[in-house]
């Protein structure tokens, strides 16, 4: 096999190099061009496919490492970033296996970090947003288990109705806020009924 040319992909980005072989072009990442030595001539075929997909790893972990830094996200956030930026199984598996080495993704924080975020919502609620970002079931199960739904609900009425008069325009609002955080309906009847609104649930 003969690579024919080695040139810069983009200014933009000095690591990554386009290469043209007698069978078609690849990418390279420059530290796989400076471990192997690749230079213009005759190469082994095995051994720059190898190359290649070592760099393919490397490019779509720098990639992914880019996605992470602005929030946490979940494996399965990572793999469909990495699946439409048009990288194989193959790559997306070793990219997953490297983030949870150095630790940058971790499902069980993730389910953690956002509960401990909404603190609002009802196990219900927090169970249907969890299981969106594509997180097992027995992790979210495990995760909300500590959960006390009633007093979760309390805090939460305590907080709306706090300084404000106990009306019935108020009890309307509360009840809507709390069906849509997801509480059951007899939750939320036995928290409102400690409290001296002018309409009684």
């Amino acid at each position: 096999m003969e690579l024919l040319s080695l040139k810069l992909k983009s200014k933009n980005n000095p690591n990554i190099f386009l290469v043209t072989t007698s069978k078609g072009e690849y990418m390279l990442h420059s530290d796989i061009i400076v471990k192997y030595n690749i230079a213009v001539g005759d190469i082994d075929e095995n051994l720059f496919l190898k190359c290649v997909n070592q760099s393919l790893e490397i490019i779509a972990l720098d990639s992914a490492v880019k996605y992470l830094a602005h929030s946490l996200k979940t494996t399965k956030q990572v793999r469909d970033y990495l699946k439409k930026k048009g990288y194989e199984k193959v790559t997306i598996n070793a990219v997953i296996d490297k983030l949870n080495e150095y630790k940058l993704i971790d499902d069980e924080n993730f389910i953690t970090s956002y509960i401990n975020s909404n603190p609002n919502f009802s196990k219900s609620k927090l169970k249907q947003k969890l299981l969106s970002f594509g997180l097992k079931n027995d992790m979210i199960e495990h995760g909300i288990s500590e959960i006390n739904e009633y007093s979760a609900c309390k805090v939460q009425v305590e907080k709306f109705i706090k300084n404000k008069s106990l009306d019935h325009s108020l009890y309307e609002k509360l009840i809507r806020r709390l069906m849509y955080q997801g509480y059951a309906w007899e939750t939320i009847k036995s928290v409102v009924n400690e409290f001296d609104f002018k309409e009684e649930v």
